[in-house]
């Protein structure tokens, strides 16, 4: 019984002619635009147009003969395995989106070992320059030492000197007593300066 009803029923149904009919027509028309340009054969314009409508008017598209039941089950797999797709998709962008930050990261991490590295040449660099004598007016490390700074006349000395030797040791005070401070010149400025 199920075998009759299927021959009984058509089993496809026919194109749209109506669309068939327009296409046919703009393409023949851009179609034999170009064959007057270049080609020259003859009605190649018209034979398009005809070909388009017939093969679009009357092509066949199969009915289907799936129950409703049958169709609502395939919609359901349908849903799922696009379900399924969306899923492995998320999964994907999620995975990038943890590789994209992991990367991030790294980057960050390497750019805080580098500024860290640089601080340290830095602060080394400081270290040195600490201790280099600068000049006061300018602040350049172009400096020379002239030569140690040298006392005149002691009275300590003198007085010693006296005490011990007689008139003689006051010739003692005169001696050159050596301080700590020396004398520098800027080579940049020319600024005479004491340290």
């Amino acid at each position: 019984m199920n075998t009759e009803s299927n021959k009984k029923e058509p089993q496809f149904w026919k194109g749209d002619p109506s669309d068939g009919f327009a296409t046919g027509l703009v393409a023949g028309f851009i179609i034999g635009l170009i064959n007057i340009c270049s080609f020259n054969i003859p009605w190649l314009g018209r034979i398009c147009f005809i070909a388009i409508w017939l093969v679009m008017g009357t092509q066949p598209r199969f009915k289907d003969t799936r129950t409703p039941e049958e169709i609502a089950k395939d919609k359901e797999e349908q849903d799922q395995k696009f379900e399924e797709i969306r899923e492995q998709a998320k999964a994907r962008e999620a995975e990038r989106q943890a590789t994209k930050e992991q990367k991030r990261e790294v980057k960050m991490q390497k750019n805080e070992l580098k500024l860290q590295k640089n601080q340290l040449k830095i602060q080394k660099h400081q270290l040195k320059n600490r201790n280099k004598i600068k000049c006061p007016k300018c602040r350049s490390t172009n400096v020379q030492p002239l030569g140690v700074h040298k006392k005149g006349f002691s009275v300590g000395k003198a007085v010693g000197g006296t005490i011990l030797v007689g008139g003689a040791g006051s010739l003692a005070g005169f001696a050159g007593n050596n301080s700590k401070k020396t004398d520098f010149v800027c080579m940049n400025c020319g600024k005479q300066f004491k340290r």
